[in-house]
């Protein structure tokens, strides 16, 4: 549901049918108030409900203050003459008056999950499991941030598993590396679901990725031994310093998104469908380096027996954004660390 923009001065009205649509629970959230939350994320700090009272705040999981003041009304009172109108029990776009209807509103709400920017394996094969995993947590007390890390321990169990001298184990250690890549998804998805994202929250899972990918793929180059080791070592180093330095720099801008970091040669007004949707020429390009994408592949080349390739990948993906961070060091403008996240 995308209510209209709200007026700063009058507060928003939102009225319900008669059979309780409102009440429902979508996601771990009552259709009431993810409607609020989502006019709290527009501006909106007033609303008048038309509905008997309930705690919007605590049916269901324990969530954080959604900052609108909510003034409860009789059912069947009209909105006042120019007051912005919003239904309180529809939710993407489905009026909900039964559990079918809550059932096609739900699903229609999680298939909306996904960034418009996300990368092609994502979009072809994660998203697929990653929204049915996300529908079963979010009727539980799991937050955001337990999913993420529980999906360290699990990547590096998969790290462990790669270092074993059995084809069947390196071959299940990449299985479990894209289990990580999907659960990957999951914690982002509860957290947009649930009104749940934190900077910190943004923060871990950009590091701990970066943890798990950069030590699968040294990992990878000593499972397969010889020259390969120090192809594989070398090309996590690489790839962990240059995330090293884009962190400083989306430090510097008060961002925890990943996303939000423009190189010299991008516009930094630039929006994230722009540098990363299929808007972009280098979609594709870009493609080989999202973890979507090469954590994918690295399960495909585990299960062909293909460690070295793992290494090699890895290695080359290091030199490339290494490069590019050596240069952004170089060349960037003077206001590039200031820039505010887009």
């Amino acid at each position: 549901m995308e209510p209209a923009p709200p007026s700063s001065d009058v507060p928003t009205f939102i009225e319900v049918g008669d059979a309780g649509g409102h009440r429902q629970i979508l996601g771990g959230l009552s259709a009431l108030e993810r409607v609020i939350r989502v006019l709290g994320k527009q501006g909106v700090t007033r609303v008048v409900v038309a509905a008997e009272p309930f705690d919007v705040e605590h049916e269901g999981p324990p969530r954080v203050p959604h900052g609108v003041a909510v003034e409860w009304v009789a059912p069947g009172t009209a909105p006042a003459a120019g007051q912005p109108v919003v239904r309180g029990d529809e939710v993407a776009g489905v009026r909900i008056t039964d559990e079918a209807s809550r059932r096609r509103a739900e699903w229609a709400l999680f298939k909306s999950l996904p960034k418009s920017h996300q990368g092609p394996t994502d979009a072809a094969v994660n998203q697929h499991f990653s929204l049915r995993i996300t529908r079963v947590l979010c009727r539980t007390r799991i937050h955001p941030n337990h999913i993420t890390i529980v999906s360290l321990f699990w990547g590096l169990a998969a790290c462990a598993l790669v270092l074993q001298p059995s084809w069947l184990m390196i071959g299940l250690a990449g299985v479990m590396m894209q289990v990580h890549n999907i659960l990957d998804s999951c914690d982002g998805e509860m957290a947009r679901l649930r009104f749940q994202f934190t900077k910190s929250g943004a923060w871990l899972d950009n590091v701990f990725d970066e943890v798990v990918d950069d030590a699968f793929i040294a990992c990878c180059g000593l499972a397969a031994g010889g020259v390969w080791a120090w192809i594989g070592v070398a090309g996590g180093a690489a790839r962990f310093l240059a995330n090293a330095l884009q962190w400083v720099e989306i430090y510097k801008m008060g961002s925890g998104s990943a996303y939000a970091f423009r190189f010299w040669f991008e516009a930094p007004d630039a929006t994230a469908d722009d540098v990363y949707g299929k808007r972009s020429a280098l979609y594709y390009v870009r493609a080989l380096g999202r973890r979507d994408s090469f954590v994918f592949a690295f399960m495909i080349l585990l299960l062909a027996r293909q460690p070295q390739a793992v290494a090699v990948w890895g290695a080359a993906n290091g030199a490339v954004i290494l490069g590019l961070m050596l240069a952004h060091q170089v060349l960037r403008g003077p206001a590039a660390a200031t820039r505010a996240a887009s």
